[in-house]
């Protein structure tokens, strides 16, 4: 059934973009089927950038008044910086994933990965151990500490770089040290380890002893080494489809106005 017709690209057309370093194709085909079922004139597609282009990229978004988009891996600190205003819970985290063209032509900033992240992490947890510094671990710590985690452990490979929050109370542990710590209750990979089969993850035989739930940014589609894992020890585990599922209904409403449930909006 032809939902769209095949000459519905007019210049009215708003375009909304992904910039990401490693793109894939479940969001482009979520949001491009929203619109259709919603009778949106927009489209999405996402777009591979470089490290070093990122700036030339979101001069491009703004030249070409592009109406909104999504940002990832690495770049939502930098768009942080660069779109003309930030608004909500965005402001307390530092980085961005998403961002708007307002009427008034310019940028707004938000931040849903840290409503994700609400949505996966239980309430009044005792020990959380995140993996990962970056832009997307700065919004799942804020939510863990939101959350009442009482005792949260941040995980890095980088020695100098941290973007958690000032605001966060958090235990700062270099990577090495893993086998090293109490095994915690939940585990939240915010690394990039597990998105090829190149780089997966490995954690030490005691947390897989004690760990009661399992949460995974990165995601694909055969399943990467600690989803396996976890599913072989029959440990609850949220993966990155799930994780991104529940942002992207916050960016369609950022973007549109429109709410959707999440019970009518396969992802």
């Amino acid at each position: 059934m032809v939902l769209r017709e095949s000459n519905f690209i007019t210049k009215d057309t708003v375009l909304y973009v992904s910039l990401a370093e490693r793109p894939g194709n479940t969001g482009t085909i979520w949001f491009n089927k929203m619109f259709t079922q919603k009778n949106i004139n927009a489209i999405y597609k996402a777009f591979q950038v470089d490290r070093g282009d990122f700036d030339k990229a979101f001069d491009g978004v703004k030249s070409l008044k592009v109406g909104g988009g999504a940002i990832s891996m690495p770049f939502k600190k930098r768009a942080y910086e660069m779109v003309d205003e930030v608004q909500g819970v965005a402001k307390k985290i530092g980085t961005i994933n998403t961002f708007k063209r307002e009427p008034s032509g310019k940028l707004t900033g938000f931040n849903t990965d840290y409503r994700a992240a609400l949505s996966a992490i239980p309430e009044k947890t005792n020990s959380v151990a995140l993996l990962g510094a970056g832009g997307v671990a700065a919004a799942v710590a804020l939510a863990a500490q939101d959350r009442g985690v009482s005792n949260l452990r941040v995980f890095s490979r980088e020695r100098t770089r941290s973007l958690i929050p000032n605001s966060v109370n958090y235990e700062w542990i270099f990577w090495e040290r893993l086998s090293q710590v109490e095994a915690p209750e939940i585990v939240i990979n915010c690394t990039s380890l597990g998105m090829d089969t190149s780089s997966e993850l490995s954690l030490p035989e005691s947390w897989w002893r004690r760990m009661e739930l399992a949460i995974d940014l990165t995601f694909r589609p055969e399943g990467n080494f600690f989803y396996r894992t976890a599913r072989e020890r029959r440990i609850s585990f949220i993966d990155g489809k799930q994780m991104a599922k529940w942002q992207a209904l916050e960016q369609f409403k950022i973007y549109t106005g429109i709410e959707i449930l999440e019970t009518e909006a396969s992802y």
